[in-house]
């Protein structure tokens, strides 16, 4: 071989590994952003992200594999070689595996989508991102948490806000001797008069029992108190009920206590 077709053989080489790196690896980013969209407009946001990272790492495979070749290395050998390190890191990694296989489920099944609050386990807190190994969760007091996608499906899972609207309910401590008709009527008015709350489905305040609170020997009346608030007020909306609560039977000189508030 001359020099001349040498150079010409090293010319047209070099040319195409340009080609794939200033070109496919754009048209690759296009094609993951443009299936991305498509597939999240169609089914979710979460599974729109995860089949765009699917078709980028295949396609950067491949472009990879083509600029080997291009340098002369002998793909299908290296392809053979691949195989048998994956296969045994794949079986030193099984939980790997499981990870994603899990993770395709949780795309399919669709238990919840990025921006919702989920409990799993003891952790609960807002989907940041659903990825192949894992979820992220940063919990409600800003902490980012990474579940394995293997755990989350095997586990009990609560989608806190799955639903537009929630409830909210709170247990209110009151003297034995109080009206409690006054009082009830006092709390329908400050629910009532507060747009958080939702009048439909309707709140409920009613008597839950009467007896002692821990190891006080003074008889109480505790009263149930039950309120519907939209989803994104979903977790201000205890400290705000208990805040007017506490305004209100300050104003009347009342005595009363929070015994707890739940998040259904």
């Amino acid at each position: 071989m001359n020099d001349i077709s040498w150079l010409m053989m090293y010319a047209g080489n070099v040319l195409r590994i340009a080609l794939l790196i200033f070109v496919g690896i754009p048209v690759l980013v296009w094609c993951k952003k443009t299936f991305s969209n498509m597939c999240t407009k169609r089914f979710s946001q979460h599974s729109g992200i995860l089949l765009g990272r699917i078709i980028f790492y295949c396609g950067l495979i491949f472009i990879i594999g083509a600029i080997l070749h291009e340098f002369g290395f002998n793909v299908t050998a290296l392809l053979g070689a691949a195989g048998v390190f994956g296969f045994a890191i794949g079986f030193a990694s099984q939980s790997s595996i499981s990870n994603i296989i899990s993770g395709f489920f949780l795309v399919l099944e669709r238990p919840f989508f990025i921006g919702d609050i989920i409990k799993s386990g003891e952790v609960t807190g807002v989907v940041e991102s659903i990825d192949l190994l894992s979820v992220s969760v940063r919990t409600l007091d800003n902490k980012l948490v990474r579940l394995p996608n293997e755990m989350v499906l095997k586990q009990s899972l609560i989608n806190l806000t799955y639903y537009p609207v929630k409830r909210i309910e709170c247990v209110l401590s009151i003297a034995y001797t109080d009206d409690i008709e006054h009082i009830k009527s006092e709390i329908y008015s400050l629910i009532k008069n507060n747009g958080l709350f939702l009048q439909e489905p309707a709140p409920v305040v009613m008597l839950q029992k009467i007896g002692q609170h821990d190891y006080n020997t003074e008889i109480r009346i505790f009263l149930t108190i039950r309120v519907w608030v939209s989803r994104e007020h979903f977790s201000s909306a205890p400290a705000i009920l208990m805040q007017q609560l506490k305004d209100q039977f300050d104003k009347d000189k009342r005595v009363v206590t929070i015994v707890q508030t739940n998040l259904n």
